[in-house]
């Protein structure tokens, strides 16, 4: 059986909880959408987001976690180390998220025995066809996504990134449950960036396995980065850089079939 962990963040520090609760629920939706039924979702959230959709495979566990909030120090304040305490707040965030990943897996295992887990970010969609893939495969460690699309929240088309996806999003991974702490040698990060791991066969997955969605809303560092990696460049400085996104992100129209297969549907607001 494959189990998918989405952690959620506090109601807190999101910048819209309508929107939020959207990409959850759709989240959710494209997780319960495979054409196999050994699959279970597990929700890890502060606050179980304001969602419609119900499903008997569907489970949420409320935590009590402390809210990721970096407070600053009187000398931050009077210094104004801007780049410093952005990187406290990312790293205290990513350990409040692997904190909720790794109850979710905890969870998991005593409810369902899964032979596999994988971790969903909160606002992407997964294909239909993991678990049913996961179902014909019980014997592989694990499979890495190196292709994936990446969906601009409300556009007509889609990116697809042909080389290293899982170094773009963290819905990129499945991974055999025996192996799992493999992804967790840091306690407050989750690790799914690797190009291969130790002691692990884990192999690319043979088609397209998630949508990393961006300027939706609620990832606002990372909708920049991606986006200035995928439209801007300059063509009179930066003609290198430009043949390697042309080899690594390639337009595709978002088709009914890709929008059938992931559950993707037009949800939150770009910033």
């Amino acid at each position: 059986m494959l189990v998918f962990v989405i952690p959620v963040k506090s109601k807190e520090i999101s910048n819209s909880w309508e929107i939020l609760s959207k990409l959850v629920e759709r989240c959710v939706k494209s997780a319960c959408n495979q054409t196999s039924s050994n699959f279970r979702v597990v929700v890890i959230c502060n606050e179980k987001p304001n969602i419609q959709f119900q499903h008997p495979h569907v489970y949420y566990v409320e935590v009590d976690f402390p809210v990721p909030i970096y407070k600053k120090t009187e000398e931050e304040h009077l210094e104004g180390y801007d780049y410093a305490i952005s990187s406290k707040e990312i790293a205290i965030k990513n350990a409040d998220k692997t904190r909720k990943i790794l109850t979710g897996i905890d969870f998991s295992q005593q409810q369902f025995q899964p032979s596999h887990i994988m971790v969903i970010d909160s606002d992407d969609c997964v294909s239909n066809q993991l678990a049913e893939y996961v179902d014909r495969n019980q014997d592989g460690d694990g499979w890495v996504f190196r292709k994936g699309y990446i969906y601009r929240e409300n556009s007509k088309f889609i990116y697809m990134n042909t080389k290293n996806f899982n170094q773009v999003s963290g819905t990129s991974v499945i991974i055999k449950y025996s192996l799992h702490k493999l992804l967790f040698e840091n306690p407050d990060f989750y690790n799914c960036c690797f190009e291969f791991l130790p002691c692990a066969n884990i192999q690319p997955l043979p088609f397209v396995g998630a949508v990393y969605t961006i300027e939706n809303g609620e990832n606002i560092l990372a909708n920049k980065q991606i986006t200035s990696q995928i439209i801007n460049t300059n063509l009179m400085t930066d003609i290198g850089s430009l043949i390697k996104k042309i080899f690594k992100y390639r337009l595709v129209f978002l088709s009914k079939s890709i929008t059938d297969e992931f559950g993707l549907y037009p949800c939150g607001g770009s910033n």
